[in-house]
């Protein structure tokens, strides 16, 4: 390939991955760059009164430690790469008798990309694993077992 044929290619895949960041913004959203940071949710539905505590990291950030109370919910912001399949966030989350990890974001799961995307990831934490809302469904039906495999 030439050069200028492979700045071409270059400059039209930007333009996609910026068209498809632009179709995930919500309706009466302002559009600003700074939409198109992802948010991630969770919250603790361990439905047992239990306390969750969670620690979350990526390979460049540590979040630190955070409690949640029944019910309680914590999230976070961050700019995904715009080269795919490299942002990850993983969380380690404990409970009474518990100590389980979950990938929270995968860009190879959870990017714009893919067949599922989320530009607002929220996740349910429960004891058999975590499941995300669908704003397809209007549900939290997009669940995973502890090890990542998704549930039917």
């Amino acid at each position: 390939m030439t050069t200028m044929l492979k700045t071409q290619v270059h400059v039209v895949v930007i333009y996609l991955l910026i068209q498809i960041a632009f179709s995930q913004v919500k309706p009466g959203s302002d559009l600003k760059w700074s939409t198109l940071k992802s948010v991630v949710t969770i919250t603790n539905r361990l439905g047992d009164g239990s306390t969750l505590k969670l620690h979350c990291k990526s390979a460049d950030d540590d979040l630190g430690l955070k409690i949640l109370a029944p019910n309680g919910s914590w999230s976070f912001k961050f700019r995904p790469s715009i080269v795919p399949g490299v942002t990850l966030f993983f969380c380690h989350f404990t409970w009474p008798g518990q100590s389980k990890w979950f990938n929270i974001y995968d860009d190879d799961r959870d990017g714009v990309r893919m067949g599922i995307p989320c530009i607002y990831c929220i996740w349910d934490i429960g004891k058999y694993g975590p499941c995300r809302f669908s704003e397809i469904d209007d549900a939290f039906n997009i669940c995973y077992d502890w090890n990542g495999n998704r549930r039917s």
